[in-house]
């Protein structure tokens, strides 16, 4: 088997030739030592692929021992920083080094590394918890320190699921840019459905599911009959539109859109269904308002400064009863906003509570 590992030598490398030594770690096996690193760098701990005679069980973190196969003296110390690194020999040094020299520092810069590694696939709790030793508890906390740290986004807590927030953007950019190719003009509004996007792209189907939600949060896509589309609010937008949407914006920040059906607001306003459903549409897609579940109906600037007071009071996570005090909703209405709150990526559910992600 081979492990990747990184060295601490108690005797100075003139070569960087391969080594026959042997390993300490539980037991004692024979093992081949092969550098990344180069004899021109001279570095103080050394990179290297570490090929035993016998399997041995380690995991990220381990510490082991070599010595002179013969006199059994003490060559140096090392750490385990790739378990299952394959049969291959070191090819790409230089990038192999600049990950490897991220494993090589705490289980935050690890499981960060691990997912830069993983891409638009995703980071599984299992892959973690096969890599290292840390318990299923301890990779939860250190993604949730991770998340507030704006590290990585995590995409499922049951079970764990990451993604880098370098990766995330750039699908993000690609998912949009897709979407953006099939949407046609408004006429046509042919946009792309979400699982013909998971077919179009190569990530981890929920980690698609993430970022179209949140492309379509910032308004930057819209869904029409189940397909999403470009958003495109100023298209065959006429004065007498833009009046009617500014009446539309004043009842909704007025809280008044509450108190009607769409069905009434519409006899009120004096539109046809398909008018109505237009102009509305234009303002979801400006962000103007936002549309919750069960057909509630949020001011989005009403939105926007209760987002920002929940990520200014520095609290984590907190319940409904809390969150009612905040907002001054009855829990009728708490309810479904915390429920678009938690598909906004705004908070999480656990349990009774909700964690406060930004």
């Amino acid at each position: 088997m081979c492990f990747d590992a990184v060295l601490d030598l108690n005797v100075q490398k003139e070569s960087f030739t391969p080594m026959h030594v042997a390993l300490v770690f539980k037991k004692m096996t024979s093992a081949s030592v092969f550098f990344y690193t180069t004899a021109e760098k001279r570095p103080e701990k050394h990179y290297v692929r570490i090929r035993t005679e016998n399997r041995v069980q380690v995991k990220w973190g381990d510490e082991f021992v070599l010595k002179d196969l013969k006199t059994k003296k003490l060559i140096g110390r090392g750490k385990v920083l790739v378990p299952e690194a394959g049969d291959a020999l070191p090819g790409n040094g230089e990038k192999k080094i600049a990950f490897l020299e991220q494993l090589n520092k705490k289980e935050g810069d690890m499981i960060v590394g691990l997912a830069e590694n993983k891409g638009s696939q995703g980071l599984s709790q299992q892959e973690i918890f096969d890599f290292s030793r840390l318990s299923k508890n301890q990779i939860f906390d250190v993604c949730q320190s991770l998340e507030q740290e704006k590290k990585i986004r995590i995409v499922s807590f049951n079970p764990v699921l990451i993604i880098s927030r370098s990766h995330f953007d750039l699908l993000k950019k690609k998912t949009l840019s897709l979407i953006k190719d099939h949407s046609g003009n408004k006429a046509e509004r042919k946009g792309l459905a979400l699982e013909e996007i998971k077919e179009m792209v190569a990530a981890h189907p929920k980690v698609i599911e993430l970022a179209v939600s949140y492309l379509k949060y910032l308004g930057r896509v819209n869904e029409y009959d189940r397909k999403f589309v470009l958003s495109s609010p100023e298209e065959n937008i006429s004065v007498d539109d833009e009046r009617i949407m500014r009446k539309m914006n004043d009842m909704c920040a007025a809280g008044e859109f509450k108190n009607y059906s769409f069905e009434e607001l519409q006899a009120l306003l004096g539109l046809s269904s398909e008018k109505f459903d237009r102009l509305f549409d234009t303002l979801l897609a400006r962000r103007k308002v936002i549309h919750g579940k069960d057909g509630f109906i949020f001011f989005s600037d009403w939105l926007d400064q209760l987002i920002a007071k929940l990520q200014e009071s520095g609290a984590r996570e907190l319940t409904v009863s809390e969150f009612k005090k905040i907002s001054g909703l009855s829990r009728k209405y708490a309810i479904p906003l915390l429920e678009l709150l938690d598909k906004m990526g705004v908070t999480r559910k656990q349990g009774s509570l909700h964690k406060i992600l930004y």
